[in-house]
């Protein structure tokens, strides 16, 4: 019998969740589909006569800010329990996996303006080969890898393959001297391995988080990714100073670092991911917390279910709505507009235009990735707080503001508090405009919980299919800089990101308008039926 199967027959057995207090009260219903392997759990409220707790839940301005602080509060007991360990174990998982990749792609950047490129003769378009390696690794990374995650534990799979970036890591200190085509070699595997981790967090954060639940918690695994680009630089000029007489070349010991700080981290996925509600085998929930896991689910009216094999049939049906049509564009416009901030353009700009010493080009920029940090997290408590529903204004912003910089940049010649401005126009927002597309994939696909994980993994491999060859020709090192053609192409692009963006939100709320009619219609329907039944008996 499955884990899922015994947790439901437990729930019937223990009716552990048959409790009554003033924050929730109701009755559990229990209904099992032996041949579809479904479970129903239904929450029937029945109501509450504590009239002075639903008076102070809605004028006190303190439960409202402790509410907006944490969507737990309020909440049953048993929930808020389940959340507190969903939120400490498997977001500090997440944050923490994400920002040591993240990071190593951060020193990859700043290595470049501290000795890599001297180091390997890297003045052509070597810098842009390493990238579209790291890039051709992760394309053929990705599907795979999260083909087999929907069939593997996710902890020990996620677990396993971090411990292997760590060691690919750590061997990025072996080339010499000139041996440019070790690098590219290195990046290709490392990326292999790492590609499975931001579309499988994505679906998890999507498996276990309500619709109300979800845009903070990617905020938060965004942010964690951007705290190592403001960690990056810092860190690379107090290595240059502490290790500039070492026997091994300064911009390598990021690396090193990169690695140490990763092996740990691996082995606390193992204890920590907590795969989803219906598989969850985690040594931190009891059989009451699954129990609740999976209850949320059913309210959420989400798909219990995570282990249906994939087929060509239904594959075939994802391409039937317009999910898998536009959000892998809307997606490929944030990724690689995302470029004309995280190549060293900034960096170059302060070094070779501003003549700006090491310190300032490598801790100048994390100014800029703080404010996203702090932006970030502001708008996507907003967003939750107000119901999910205001992700269209989030990608936008994100969208102008980078069309906006990029024409500055590409007209060059402006004066130099413009400079400033468009750099920082182009950069704070790349914080928040991942979580911003994610989090709204992730709550219009929350019922079909298989189309979701193919939408996401999908919509993050086009991303980087461009990602792999683009840099080559828009954004080439020898244009430093300056790099006319990179902020020219980002600006066009960035405007197009705009139009998909107001698509989606079109394309959402008219599938909600027709979601309600027929619903209404079929009210009617039953209506209608129950009256003619009705004469009918009367008759």
């Amino acid at each position: 019998m499955s884990l899922f199967k015994k947790i439901a027959k437990a729930y019937v057995a223990s009716e552990a969740l048959v409790q009554d207090d003033r924050y929730h009260r109701g009755t559990i219903e229990h209904d099992e589909d032996e041949k579809s392997g479904n479970v129903n759990i239904e929450v029937n409220p029945v109501g509450s006569d504590d009239s002075k707790e639903i008076h102070y839940r809605e004028t006190s301005k303190w439960f409202k800010l402790r509410k907006f602080l944490w969507d737990g509060t309020g909440k049953h007991p048993k929930e808020q329990k389940y959340l507190l360990k969903l939120d400490f174990f498997f977001l500090s998982s997440a944050c923490l996996g994400y920002f040591i990749k993240n990071l190593n792609q951060s020193n990859v950047t700043t290595a470049y303006v501290n000795g890599m490129q001297e180091y390997y003769g890297m003045y052509n378009n070597q810098y842009n080969y390493v990238t579209t390696a790291f890039t051709v690794g992760y394309i053929v990374g990705q599907i795979p890898s999260n083909l087999i995650l929907h069939r593997l534990k996710a902890r020990y799979y996620l677990g396993t393959l971090e411990i292997i970036w760590a060691i690919l890591t750590l061997l990025m200190i072996t080339p010499g001297r000139g041996e440019i085509r070790s690098v590219y070699v290195l990046r290709f595997f490392v990326a292999l391995f790492e590609s499975a981790f931001f579309p499988g967090f994505e679906y998890l954060v999507g498996s276990n988080y309500s619709t109300a639940e979800i845009s903070k918690r990617s905020a938060y695994i965004a942010i964690s990714g951007v705290v190592s680009g403001i960690i990056s630089g810092p860190l690379q000029q107090a290595i240059l100073t502490r290790f500039k007489h070492s026997s091994i070349e300064p911009f390598k010991w990021m690396f090193i670092f990169d690695a140490i700080i990763s092996f740990p981290i691996g082995i606390y996925t193992f204890f920590a991911n907590p795969n989803t509600p219906s598989t969850t085998d985690v040594w931190y929930f009891t059989l009451e917390d699954k129990l609740v896991g999976l209850e949320r689910r059913k309210k959420a009216k989400a798909q219990l279910n995570t282990r249906v094999p994939y087929s060509w049939k239904i594959v075939k049906e994802f391409f039937n709505t317009w999910h898998i049509y536009v959000f892998p564009l809307l997606f490929l416009a944030y990724n690689n507009t995302c470029a004309a901030f995280g190549n060293p353009t900034f960096q170059l700009w302060l070094k070779v235009t501003l003549q700006k010493s090491s310190y300032a080009y490598n801790t100048w920029p994390s100014v800029v990735y703080a404010v996203g940090v702090i932006i970030t997290l502001i708008i996507f408590y907003l967003n939750d707080f107000l119901g999910g529903k205001t992700n269209v204004y989030i990608v936008s912003s994100y969208f102008i503001f980078v069309t906006f910089g990029c024409i500055c940049l590409a007209v060059w010649d402006i004066p130099i508090g413009l400079h400033w401005l468009s750099y920082f126009l182009i950069g704070f927002p790349t914080a928040y405009g991942q979580p911003g597309i994610v989090s709204w994939m992730n709550r219009l696909l929350l019922h079909n919980d298989m189309k979701r994980n193919f939408v996401v993994v999908c919509t993050n491999t086009l991303a980087y299919v461009t990602g792999a060859w683009v840099p080559i020709l828009v954004w080439n090192t020898n244009t430093a800089p300056e790099y006319f053609i990179g902020f020219t192409y980002t600006a066009v692009l960035a405007a197009l990101g705009l139009v998909l963006t107001f698509l989606t939100q079109y394309l959402s709320l008219r599938d909600e308008r027709r979601a309600k009619s027929d619903k209404e219609s079929e009210a009617q329907s039953l209506e209608g039926s129950e009256i003619a039944g009705n004469e009918k008996e009367s008759f």
